[in-house]
């Protein structure tokens, strides 16, 4: 029975302090829940941004594999190579110390280069439309640009 018996300030404070004790409770609680679910929807922005930027820098790639097959000048091709290797270069992992926004700005900058140097023609999809809206004979053929 001299286990069960407390000291009667510490009844009179276990009194006092339970609002606290509820409230300091309540708040390590919520703290928890909020972590879990904060991280949960960090991991699946994170999922969703990751995969456009792997399309992005996908297309990017792939097209000036393409156009490496092609004659182009020297400055060109070292163009395309210097974009190439940023590519590579890209870290396929979680790396917390890597500039991964720094990095995909160069590569945006470096593609944008290519362009201009090559007159916009790489990277461009046209396609041939037939335009049946004017009243002439025989139908027209456009191209549509889809390029961003």
């Amino acid at each position: 029975m001299a286990a069960a018996e407390q000291d009667f300030n510490d009844l009179l404070d276990n009194i006092v302090l339970a609002e606290e004790n509820i409230v300091r409770e309540s708040y390590e609680e919520g703290l928890e829940v909020g972590r879990t679910r904060g991280e949960q929807e960090g991991y699946e922005l994170g999922y969703a941004q990751g995969i456009q930027l792997g399309k992005e820098l996908g297309e990017i790639y792939g097209t000036v594999v393409a156009q490496q097959q092609q004659k182009h000048s020297e400055k060109v091709q070292r163009a395309l190579q210097q974009l190439r290797a940023s590519i590579d270069q890209f870290p396929r992992d979680n790396n917390p110390e890597a500039d991964i926004i720094g990095m995909v700005e160069n590569i945006r900058m470096q593609y944008k280069r290519v362009r201009v140097l090559t007159a916009g023609k790489v990277g461009k999809t046209t396609k041939k439309v037939e335009d049946n809206s004017s009243s002439t004979s025989g139908a027209a053929e456009k191209a549509k640009d889809f390029s961003f």
